[in-house]
């Protein structure tokens, strides 16, 4: 860490949080980032304030954010916009749009989320997009590898990996959203995804952004899987 950053540890809140949000990351360079399910940059927006990548490719299916991401980075060079879903195959897709923006999915969602997050989670409409495997992926967008490979796909995250399987030992990192209840239709849950990487040679390293429903149940969270060498 050189001086700059170690003043803005000490003296930035946000740096603060963000920097204990990634705690957890492995200690190796990240040059290049996917990051699938990009919504309105937030997590990009994160990582950039304690890591500067070579390439951040932001994946977002969402026409109207895809947009806004469009304007938002426009003057940075390193980030590249990828206006698709990440899918179990390519082609096109129905997306759902959700009241909530960033409960939009790709699978139908689980009318129980009302209850559990105390809030109307309803589908506002439908849409269809254009949609690319990881491998289909990697290869458009010129992806030799990947240091961190960030999924929050509402539900999807396992169909992508399973699909994309052949793609996991050329990533090195992945940051991505679990879940502990089905939140949505057909979605792995947590005890699924954790085995499956854990066989093809990723390590758990850490959970963060627990999220609790209003009765206590343990609903979804972040985990970071390192890949061993």
């Amino acid at each position: 860490m050189n001086l700059t950053q170690s003043f803005r540890k000490l003296t930035s809140s946000y740096y603060r949080r963000v920097s204990r949000s990634f705690r957890d990351l492995p200690r190796i360079p990240y040059r290049t980032v996917v990051d699938a399910g990009a919504h309105k940059g937030s997590f990009a927006d994160a990582f950039l304030a304690v890591h500067k990548p070579e390439k951040l490719v932001l994946v977002e299916p969402n026409p109207h954010l895809v947009e806004q991401l469009r304007t938002k980075y426009a003057s940075r060079a390193a980030i590249e916009i990828a206006p698709v879903a990440l899918s179990a195959s390519s082609g096109t897709v129905d997306f759902y749009l959700n009241r909530q923006s960033a409960a939009s999915s790709l699978l139908p969602i689980n009318p129980e989320n009302d209850r559990w997050f105390g809030r109307k989670l309803d589908v506002i409409g439908k849409v269809t997009v254009p949609a690319l495997t990881l491998r289909d992926l990697f290869e458009q967008y010129r992806l030799a590898s990947v240091d961190l490979l960030k999924l929050d796909l509402q539900g999807m995250e396992g169909a992508v990996l399973d699909a994309g399987e052949s793609i996991l030992p050329r990533v090195n990192a992945i940051y991505t959203e679990v879940l502990f209840e089905s939140l949505y239709e057909d979605a792995w849950l947590f005890f699924q995804l954790w085995p499956y990487l854990r066989q093809r040679g990723f390590t758990l390293c850490g959970i963060t952004n627990v999220a609790h429903g209003h009765n206590g149940d343990l609903l979804q969270a972040n985990a970071i899987f390192r890949r061993d060498k």
